[in-house]
């Protein structure tokens, strides 16, 4: 399996990993946080250190990680780094596959600079930054709408009519695939069984809901770009297409604008004037109005589109909360489950507040719906990608 460096690059962190034969060895991530540029790492079995970082060092984050990288294989003695796995969001049939990374994947990737202003150029920098650092070692592309690639067409299609739908390849393509693919592929070692209807629900720094049938994804409620489906931090991605039109209007905003409008200024943050659901729990707990009437909208839109995906399911086994804020947060679990009870969800109030965190089950033992919550790990999922890339080819 050699030694694979995993790069999850985004516009507020990036995040490292180097796996060795399969097995995690080091993590690094670098994050934008309200009060500055920060750089944690952590050895696999040691404690995690972190330092404040200046902008300029967040900018050029790969530099100081190959140096880690560098260090840590020359200590261990590893093997050098053979493989490369990067992760992609782009909107697109092309790029719902995992692909070694060559001139003509480059190519259409700058097609889609500005369909998806958010996560494309950030990608195409830190690719770029990588092949002229590791000119040598393949590197892979980790799609993360690969895992929605067979979703139905009843399902994945827009109304438009079908001529506009072929030629500018406009789709429900699904994303937060890897988050999803490794709840799946984790889920029977820790509740002892494989799911028919199980329903994952990632809430991060984005915010998705997965229908899952016999281990393929059947719906999401991400659709063509990775911007639409949930409100979520600054992003509006529940709003009414007519709206949004209405918007542009009065506004007199151009697509471009608009697109901004939504990805920058709607969601939480818009709601709010704050996009840190923390800071929104904190404030609802002492009675603000607004931040309350935000995140009933956010719940809402959540519980919403659970019922939703039991539809292609025909019912549910086993709900996943995944992703950051749903596994630190107890409350924000308790807010959401609460409007799904008929759906013979019922969460246990003293396993969900002991669960912090960590793995494990919050429903009551006779819930007809098993209730879990579970670490996402698309870091180990994209190692698992090259692994399993080199095994195809």
């Amino acid at each position: 399996m050699g030694t694979t460096l995993v790069v999850n690059p985004g516009s507020s962190s990036k995040k490292y990993a180097l796996y060795s034969e399969g097995v995690l060895q080091l993590e690094v991530r670098f994050e934008d946080t309200n009060t500055g540029f920060e750089i944690c790492s952590q050895k696999t079995g040691a404690h995690q250190v972190c330092e404040p970082v200046a902008q300029s060092e967040f900018d050029s984050a790969l530099l100081r990680v190959a140096e880690v990288v560098d260090s840590h294989i020359a200590s261990c003695r590893l093997e050098a780094v053979d493989k490369i796995a990067v992760r992609v969001v782009a909107p697109g049939t092309f790029f719902q596959r995992h692909a070694l990374v060559d001139d003509d994947y480059l190519k259409e990737l700058r097609k889609k600079e500005s369909t998806a202003p958010l996560h494309v150029p950030t990608v195409l920098r830190e690719i770029l930054a990588l092949k002229e650092r590791f000119p040598q070692v393949k590197l892979i592309a980790a799609s993360d709408s690969a895992f929605h690639s067979e979703i139905p067409a009843k399902a994945r299609e827009y109304s438009f009519p079908a001529s506009d739908t072929k030629e500018f390849d406009i789709h429900r393509f699904g994303y937060h695939g890897l988050s999803v693919a490794s709840a799946v592929r984790r889920i029977h070692p820790l509740i002892g069984q494989e799911p028919e209807r199980l329903i994952v629900c990632h809430v991060g720094n984005g915010v998705s809901v997965t229908a899952v049938k016999n281990g393929k994804s059947i719906e999401c409620s991400m659709g063509f770009s990775p911007s639409t489906g949930l409100p979520m931090g600054s992003r509006g991605g529940d709003i009414d297409t007519a709206a949004l039109l209405e918007l542009m209007r009065v506004k007199n905003l151009r697509p471009g604008e608009a697109e901004m409008y939504l990805n920058r200024s709607s969601g939480l943050r818009g709601m709010s004037g704050d996009s840190d659901i923390r800071q929104l729990l904190e404030r609802r707990a002492h009675n603000d109005a607004v931040a309350t009437h935000a995140l009933d909208v956010f719940a809402y839109s959540v519980q919403k589109a659970i019922a939703a995906s039991t539809v292609g399911l025909g019912g549910v086994d086993v709900l996943v909360l995944t992703a950051t804020a749903a596994v630190r947060s107890s409350e924000l679990r308790s807010l959401v489950l609460s409007g799904v009870s008929h759906l013979g969800i019922a969460i246990n109030n003293d396993r969900n507040d002991l669960l912090v965190g960590k793995d494990g089950v919050i429903s009551m033992r006779n819930s007809p719906v098993k209730v879990v919550v579970m670490r996402t790990d698309e870091m180990g999922e994209m190692a698992h990608v090259a692994s399993e890339f080199d095994l195809r080819r």
